[in-house]
């Protein structure tokens, strides 16, 4: 039988806290410090890991609502208009793919609309995708700013 990705993560963490930490010489601070820093992401991804598929799913359905809402307001010459065009297509091409992928090419494509706006995009086109990817973006960044509370560099989410 094998063991599961918990039971294995917790086997390393019980290595690195209580055989390899008190192993390293006093005078290794940096050694210490880095193993107390993968001893602590391991616990974040334990305590993460049942709710991580749905915290994919939905950071992938915010950029696509960012997508979908910069889209159309999105206008200008060529390079915007091309741009434009990408996203459009990235947003169809993707809905089936993996939630960790189509969240990497829906911001590779929403990056590149930004880019072409800052060349060739309309005045009025280019505040209008600022104010839209704001507004989406500070709603995204409040939920990644929950998700990872549990890291306690957030004194507004870790309660620190």
């Amino acid at each position: 039988m094998n063991p599961s990705v918990q039971d294995r993560l917790g086997s390393v963490l019980r290595a690195l806290s209580g055989v390899i930490l008190p192993a390293l010489p006093k005078d290794a601070g940096l050694a210490q410090e880095q193993a107390m820093l993968a001893m602590g992401h391991i616990q974040i991804i334990l305590a993460q890991m049942d709710a991580a598929p749905a915290f994919e799913e939905e950071e992938a359905a915010d950029l696509a609502a960012m997508a979908e809402a910069v889209a159309p307001l999105a206008g200008g010459g060529p390079a915007t208009d091309q741009a434009q065009h990408n996203l459009r297509s990235t947003l169809t091409a993707t809905v089936q793919v993996a939630p960790g992928k189509r969240t990497a090419a829906l911001q590779h494509a929403i990056d590149a609309l930004l880019c072409a706006l800052a060349v060739d995009g309309a005045p009025d086109a280019r505040a209008a995708v600022k104010s839209a990817v704001l507004k989406h973006g500070a709603a995204r960044g409040d939920k990644d700013r929950r998700w990872f509370a549990a890291m306690g560099f957030d004194m507004d989410y870790s309660g620190g």
